[in-house]
């Protein structure tokens, strides 16, 4: 009997450690998480932007690699229009989410054919899929107030077709 004690114990204790995680359901979605999918599902693989103005706070800054590309609502909307005009098919998927605080930080596949301009390139119409990291701060109403966005763009323009010349030296 004094064996069957310590067996039970360790028993118990394996099936607690083993029990799993049930996801989340829509009921227990964070407002920040729905910004988030709002964001994303609604702005940049529908090309809705109607929700723009109630999910950006006010003073948002998108940052690209380091570099500022948008401030406020109507550049955002500007910048992002610029990736559907160029992948008119693209998809966002988000791939992990984890948020703490006031932060998120997304890691996400992006990818779409390119049959119209990007930046000041001609389409080539090829197909391109790149992944990336985001970070997004949230101000205390659980609006966006900063995005900083990192993906590897030379392997972006390289599946378009282009190259990287090396410099000349002479």
């Amino acid at each position: 009997m004094k064996r069957a004690t310590p067996f039970t114990i360790l028993l118990a204790i394996a099936l607690i450690g083993c029990q799993t995680v049930e996801k989340k359901g829509p009921e227990s979605t964070s407002n920040v998480e729905k910004v988030v999918i709002t964001y994303v599902d609604s702005c940049w693989n529908t090309g809705d932007f109607s929700a723009l103005d109630s999910i950006v706070g006010k003073g948002f800054v998108r940052n690209l690699n380091g570099l500022e590309v948008a401030n406020g609502p109507m550049e955002l909307e500007a910048y992002i229009q610029n990736y559907i005009r160029a992948f008119p098919n693209l998809r966002i998927t988000v791939n992990k989410f984890i948020e703490k605080d006031d932060k998120v930080i997304l890691e996400w596949s992006f990818s779409g054919t390119n049959t119209g301009e990007f930046a000041e390139f001609i389409a080539t119409g090829k197909k391109a899929i790149v992944n990336g990291v985001t970070l997004i701060t949230f101000d205390s109403e659980g609006k966006m107030i900063q995005e900083n966005t990192y993906y590897n763009e030379l392997y972006l323009l390289q599946q378009l077709g282009f190259t990287l010349n090396p410099p000349n030296l002479k």
